[in-house]
């Protein structure tokens, strides 16, 4: 059983349920979890997720969770319960492979390397780069180290029991360290996942250029198409698209902490990012991202 996940609040149901559907049109042997951190409001229609499954953070029975909501933002309380939803999606759906994406993401290929790989492997997980970046734009690879070395808007699992002990390590130290605060070197639940090639044997860094494409690593890579069908490099199918710090209210912008590029100076990108514009508009943006979530701090 392979089940893909990811996780948010009411406010970010939109991005959710575009990232669930593309998961699933090319994943029709998988179901999608969306973990809802947050209290299911009367006012909203969620009949409209029927293709996936709702599973609320309370009913998860998340250790400590009272506490987090109080001490983190939204974000970090999003990212904190990440190892809890593994744990919760192993038991509940008796899944053999997990595969978490961030809600700011588009699928557009199936993930049959990770599938192949969780065969032999336990944890998957990306590079934010795979070559050194160093000017006086952002972000750079110093910046990128700050906030780890791999990026968590993915990360897949196999086989619960030879996991347990990894989710177990990390749910501790994020609910501890789960903040975003460079001062105290601490950046989410992103941070610790440097230590897995350290602390764990059996696992693959994917640096296949078609995954986790983003703001972070336009230096190297560069979308055109081919019969359709979106590549990276014009050799490596586009397998997903991060749009992390891609803002709907300034669509003119492909990250609001990226100044290296722009639209005029990749119009390679123009395309993906306008797709996902009209995504998130037909699901319904313009609603869920008015709604006040139950938990968290906001800023």
């Amino acid at each position: 059983m392979i089940v893909g996940f990811t996780i948010c609040s009411n406010n970010y149901l939109a991005q959710a349920k575009t990232a669930a559907n593309s998961f699933l049109f090319f994943h029709e042997d998988a179901i999608f979890v969306i973990g809802l951190v947050d209290r299911m409001q009367p006012a909203l229609d969620y009949s409209d997720f029927s293709s996936f499954e709702l599973e609320c953070a309370e009913v998860v029975e998340i250790p400590e969770f009272e506490e987090l909501t109080k001490k983190y933002s939204i974000i970090e309380l999003n990212t904190a319960v990440k190892p809890s939803f593994f744990k919760y999606i192993f038991e509940k759906y008796k899944a053999d492979k997990v595969i978490y994406i961030d809600p700011d993401i588009l699928v557009t290929s199936r993930f049959k390397d990770v599938i192949y790989l969780l065969d032999l492997k336990n944890i998957v997980i990306t590079p934010h780069i795979l070559t050194p970046i160093d000017d006086e734009f952002a972000p750079t690879d110093y910046h990128t180290l700050r906030g780890g070395v791999f990026n968590l808007g993915f990360i897949a699992l196999s086989n619960y029991t030879k996991v347990q002990g990894f989710l177990s390590w990390w749910h501790d130290r994020v609910v501890k360290y789960g903040f975003a605060d460079f001062s105290r070197s601490m950046f989410y639940d992103q941070l610790w996942i440097n230590y897995v090639p350290c602390f764990f044997d059996n696992y693959h860094i994917l640096k296949h250029p078609g995954y986790n494409m983003a703001n972070w690593n336009l230096h190297e890579r560069k979308l055109s198409r081919n019969n359709g069908r979106l590549m990276v490099n014009a050799q490596w199918p586009l397998v997903f698209f991060h749009f992390s710090g891609y803002k709907y209210g300034y669509p003119d912008q492909i990250c609001n902490y990226l100044t290296r590029y722009n639209f005029d100076s990749r119009p390679d990108l123009k395309g993906i990012f306008s797709d996902y514009q009209s995504l998130l508009v037909a699901n319904s943006i313009e609603l869920y991202s008015q709604v006040k979530p139950a938990f968290g701090r906001i800023f």
